[in-house]
């Protein structure tokens, strides 16, 4: 009884960490691509640069000089995640296998429904 306990304790653990991952994720990507430009394709401050605005109060040389490297940053995060994005996926797959390995075959249903519908509200974001 422990044992099963413990086992549904790792289970849980483990789906929250890599749900907590992918949302984590895909959060910061979708983030860093809706700042970058605007409906027509042109570049636009994003609100980091705006914040720093406002709250350390710099000039508009200083913005000048820092839009580009906030670009910058973005283009090179976009590049990483695109290079580690297949072992993430790999990673996840591997999980998921592993899981429904130990689930009954109405709870991998159940289990695959619920990834699914992650999916979807991930999309809709």
């Amino acid at each position: 009884m422990i044992r099963a306990s413990r086992g549904r304790a790792a289970v849980l653990l483990l789906l929250m960490f890599a749900a907590g991952l992918a949302v984590g994720l895909a959060g910061e990507r979708y983030a860093l691509h809706r700042g970058l430009t605007d409906d027509s394709g042109r570049e636009r401050r994003g609100s980091t640069i705006e914040r720093f605005a406002d709250d350390l109060g710099i000039t508009p040389s200083q913005q000048a000089q820092i839009d580009p490297i906030l670009v910058e940053t973005r283009e090179q995060m976009s590049a990483v995640f695109d290079r580690v994005r297949p072992e993430w996926e790999a990673v996840v797959d591997s999980a998921r296998t592993r899981i429904e390995a130990v689930l009954s075959p109405d709870q991998v249903e159940r289990y695959r429904a619920l990834l699914e519908e992650q999916d979807r509200e991930r999309e809709a974001e």
